[in-house]
C-alpha cells in the first residue's frame, strides 16, 4: 500500500477527481429502447449481447479500470474520513485531523445541537450543519446600522439647517424682485 503522506493523499484526490470527470455513464443494455428499465445498472448476460462483447458503438460496461486510486476511496473531498454520528457518545475517540462528522438525518434538533456543541469542544468539523443551526450574524448588523442611521439623520438635519440659512439669505432678493415687478406693473 502506498504511503499516506499529505502530499500523496492530495495527489490521489486530484487523480480521483480527474478519473470521475472522465468516467462515462453506465446505462443498462436496451434502456434506450425500453424506458421502464430505468437508469440502474445491470450487467448484460445474453450470449449474443453486443454490449457484453464490448462491440464498437455500444455503451460502456462497468469495469475495474474506471475506479479511482485506492488511497482516496471512500474519503471526503477534504481528504478526511467521514464518520456518521447518531449521538454524542459516538464522538468520543474521533481524530479531528483525519476524520469529519456527518450527523445522522434521523437525529432531532435537540440532539443535533448537543452533538454540534460537543464537536466544537473536540474541534471536529461537521459536514451537514443546517442553515437554522448557524448563528445569525445579521442581528449584530442592525445595531450598527441604527447608529449609522442616527449619524446620517443628524448630518441631514445639519445640512438642512445650512440650506435653510442660504434660503433665508435668498428670500429678500426674491422679495426685491417682486416689489420691482409691482412697481413696473403700477407704472404701466
Amino acid at each position: 500500500m502506498a504511503n499516506k503522506s499529505p502530499k500523496n493523499l492530495k495527489k490521489a484526490l486530484e487523480v480521483r477527481a480527474k478519473v470521475a470527470s472522465e468516467r462515462p455513464d453506465f446505462p443498462r443494455s436496451e434502456t434506450h429502447r425500453f424506458p421502464r428499465l430505468g437508469d440502474k445498472w445491470r450487467s448484460s448476460k445474453g450470449i449474443r449481447s453486443k454490449m457484453r462483447l464490448k462491440k464498437r458503438s455500444r455503451f460502456a460496461i462497468v469495469e475495474t479500470g474506471y475506479r479511482g486510486p485506492v488511497m482516496a476511496r471512500g474519503l471526503h473531498p477534504t481528504g478526511k474520513e467521514e464518520v456518521l454520528v447518531h449521538n454524542v457518545g459516538e464522538l468520543e475517540g474521533l481524530n479531528p485531523e483525519t476524520q469529519v462528522v456527518r450527523i445522522s438525518a434521523s437525529s432531532g434538533k435537540k440532539k443535533r445541537l448537543e452533538i454540534k456543541q460537543k464537536a466544537e469542544e473536540l474541534k471536529l468539523d461537521i459536514l451537514n450543519v443546517r442553515p437554522s443551526e448557524i448563528p445569525k450574524a445579521k442581528e449584530e448588523e442592525p445595531e450598527e446600522s441604527e447608529t449609522e442611521s442616527k449619524e446620517s439623520e443628524s448630518e441631514t438635519e445639519e445640512s438642512q439647517d445650512e440650506a435653510g440659512a442660504d434660503e433665508d439669505a435668498e428670500e429678500p432678493e426674491e422679495g426685491d424682485s417682486e416689489e420691482e415687478k409691482d412697481e413696473e406693473a403700477d407704472s404701466k
